[in-house]
């Protein structure tokens, strides 16, 4: 039987979080068993790794499922979290990796990830415009490799660091960098209508 005591002390069913946990305390105290931290981790990723699912999936209702996994992949393995990259990272790892699981690698919708692309990197911008149209340029993407967009989409879309791309990927940081380079060199190169057999 609950006392007055207890009752102003939430449960983890009714629990409200003062002062909001960091994302990794949200995983230390999922680790534990605390079920108002998934829910309250699920708060605050879900959109982010839903988006990342659909443009994986190019399948909404595919991508919700995949993300309740997700969901149990993290309740499952919180204990083994490290903390050696950020919990956004190790997230979209474990989502990428059902996301293969599912239905394989799908990409994201060119326009959208033109318009990340060139809405955070000015310079990629100006490179790009000045050379083509928002079309063409959504055309030119359509020649990179599936590591090209994807190395793309987690940087420009997801918002991710090198390193944490890298994480995700399971590549080198170095990979990171030297996709990103080429992809620059083939959207140039397209958008130039230069010939790209030898490739």
């Amino acid at each position: 039987m609950r006392t007055i005591l207890d009752l102003e002390r939430p449960t983890n069913a009714d629990r409200v979080w003062l002062d909001p946990p960091s994302p990794h305390t949200l995983i230390q105290r999922i680790a534990v068993g605390d079920s108002a931290a998934l829910d309250a981790l699920y708060a605050l990723y879900s959109r982010q790794l839903l988006s990342y699912l659909i443009g994986q999936l190019t399948d909404r209702q595919l991508a919700e499922e995949v993300l309740q996994d997700v969901m149990l992949a993290v309740w499952k393995s919180a204990a083994r979290f490290q903390g050696n990259s950020s919990v956004l990272t190790w997230l979209l790892a474990i989502a990428r990796h059902h996301a293969i699981n599912a239905r394989g690698r799908r990409k994201l919708p060119l326009s959208t990830l033109y318009d990340s692309a060139v809405g955070h990197d000015p310079e990629l911008s100006r490179s790009l415009e000045q050379d083509a149209d928002r079309a063409q340029i959504q055309t030119a993407l359509s020649h990179l490799s599936a590591e090209q967009r994807e190395t793309l989409e987690l940087i420009f879309y997801h918002e991710l660091s090198g390193a944490e791309a890298a994480n995700v990927l399971g590549v080198a940081p170095g990979t990171i960098k030297s996709r990103l380079s080429r992809a620059l060199i083939t959207l140039r190169r397209v958008l130039r209508k230069e010939d790209l057999s030898h490739e």
